[in-house]
């Protein structure tokens, strides 16, 4: 591009002990343009936009801020420079127990005259001036912003940043709770702003989106610029730019014949949620299954039903030919579904407990005795079992988990549901955070003491699902847009099928 830049990012790398978060990338951020940062779960992206907005020093590299060299030690510090976050959980974003006006006027609040304060008709006239940017008129100034919508929470949270007249406006995943109509407004705004010459950086998932919207194309892959891509280019040259090409097969890869038998997990018209498409599909006895798709194609919400977080709207599921119904986690660790879920750090990892209770924590009634004495013996020799077959590097299985590195808290959770016979075993984008050794590690077990036992692994990241898989089913918008098997796979097809859009997605099947 002609202009200079308004900021930039040189050479930045960041690590959290072992585990290398990203490694010597650079991008130049210009002024009137939306730049878009692509990459799969675990990529770097939010790392590198932490780093960008002040929360966290690169180990390596630096920012420029219109030429100058920036070193921020928090985030207002870059606030102050001009850039502004919004980042994507929501809640960050919006002080819960203040009112709607106090969280759009939060910034002159926060000024350090603090008058402000004893002016409430001036924090109202304040925030009315900020949401009429945003059209946000509707809204209740005096209403406390707990009391709101996910989706207007995240207005909310934009409509401030933009009143900042930010040199560089972030936005992480910001249409991720608004309606079609909200982003339309949004996006309207961000055009406005573009041409008035501020600079976005824009990241999503909804990869439509951003062949609409965006200039250029960054992208992000293992913690590794992955490349540049500038207008116009199609979701398909984004997707291929994300996950690669793929040479014929993968280096020395050999999959297990499966007999088509009584399948171990069956959905007969599955739906989800209401309004989901009807899901039909077998995973046999011994047959490792991956599941694709972009983020948000309904892999998680497919598990999360599987595993009795949230009840499907309709349809069956059966196992072993015989129809389960599990309303609760506890019936269908019963029912021997087994789940590693995608959120490790909040919704599987504990803490506070030490690698042996993290990995024994669900099955402590097969250690104990009649009387209800807990056999702290044999829960550690199973510990230990896993610990050796995982290859977890640590001191012993009685070690803090906290202690361990990313990949290795990894494949304590993923010991935790191996140690146990099961039938079903879900993995929801088990590589997030982890180093290829530890990948690998885990896709070597997985394979090697599978026996009779089906396991199903979900990842945005094609090449993931291909390291491990037997057969790969492609989610599209909570639809089963295709299936191939790993013998005839053909990388182009299942681009296809993941990229397409849900109306020719819709047009397809009907055909």
């Amino acid at each position: 591009m002609d202009s200079k830049p308004l900021v930039s990012v040189r050479g930045v790398g960041k690590s959290f002990g072992p585990t290398r978060a990203l490694h010597d990338v650079s991008f130049d951020f210009h002024p009137g343009e939306i730049f878009a940062m692509v990459g799969a779960n675990g990529a770097g992206k939010s790392t590198l936009i932490k780093i960008i907005c002040g929360y966290y020093a690169p180990d390596q590299g630096e920012i420029f801020i219109d030429g100058e060299p920036a070193r921020f030690s928090t985030p207002q510090e870059a606030y102050q420079k001009g850039i502004q976050t919004v980042h994507q959980i929501i809640n960050q974003g919006v002080v819960q127990n203040m009112t709607v006006a106090e969280n759009l006027a939060l910034a002159d609040l926060l000024a350090a005259d603090g008058g402000f304060f004893h002016r409430p008709k001036a924090v109202k006239r304040r925030a009315a001036e900020i949401a009429a940017k945003m059209d946000l008129g509707y809204l209740d100034l005096d209403a406390p912003v707990e009391e709101l919508a996910q989706s207007d929470r995240q207005m909310i949270a934009i409509a401030r940043a933009l009143a900042s007249n930010p040199k560089l406006l972030i936005l992480d995943e910001p249409t991720s709770s608004l309606s079609d109509k909200e982003a339309e407004r949004l996006f309207t705004t961000l055009f406005k702003l573009r041409d008035m010459g501020v600079s976005i950086l824009y990241v999503s998932h909804r990869l439509h989106e951003i062949e609409r919207i965006a200039d250029r194309v960054g992208v992000i892959r293992d913690g590794v610029r992955g490349g540049i891509l500038a207008k116009p280019f199609k979701v398909k040259e984004i997707v291929t730019a994300m996950v690669g090409e793929l040479e014929g097969r993968a280096a020395g890869r050999k999959t297990t014949a499966v007999a088509r038998s009584t399948p171990r997990l069956e959905l007969v018209d599955l739906e989800v949620e209401p309004g989901s498409p009807p899901l039909n599909l077998s995973v046999y006895p011994g047959e490792i299954l991956g599941i694709t798709g972009l983020i948000g194609a309904g892999k998680s919400e497919l598990a999360k039903v599987l595993f009795g977080v949230n009840r499907a709207h309709a349809g069956e599921v059966r196992v072993n030919g015989v129809p389960v119904v599990h309303g609760s986690v506890r019936d269908a660790i019963k029912a021997g579904i087994f789940m590693v879920p995608e959120d490790r750090s909040n919704t599987a990892v504990i803490p506070d407990f030490s690698i042996r209770k993290n990995i024994t924590l669900p099955f402590l009634d097969r250690f104990s005795s009649l009387g209800g004495l807990l056999d702290h013996g044999g829960e550690r020799r199973e510990a230990e079992r896993m610990v050796r077959a995982m290859g977890v590097k640590c001191h012993s299985e009685s070690s803090d988990i906290a202690e361990l590195s990313g990949g290795n808290q990894q494949k304590v959770i993923v010991a935790r549901w191996l140690s146990q016979d099961f039938n079903v075993l879900i993995l929801d984008e088990p590589y997030q955070g982890v180093d290829i050794k530890s990948r690998h590690d885990i896709n070597r077990y997985l394979t090697e003491n599978r026996g009779e036992r089906s396991i199903i692994v979900m990842a945005a990241d094609l090449d993931e699902v291909l390291e491990v898989a037997d057969r790969v089913v492609v989610f599209n918008n909570g639809a089963i847009a295709g299936e191939q098997p790993y013998e005839s796979l053909d990388r182009a097809r299942l681009l296809h099928w993941t990229t397409q859009s849900p109306e020719d997605l819709r047009v397809e099947r009907s055909s």
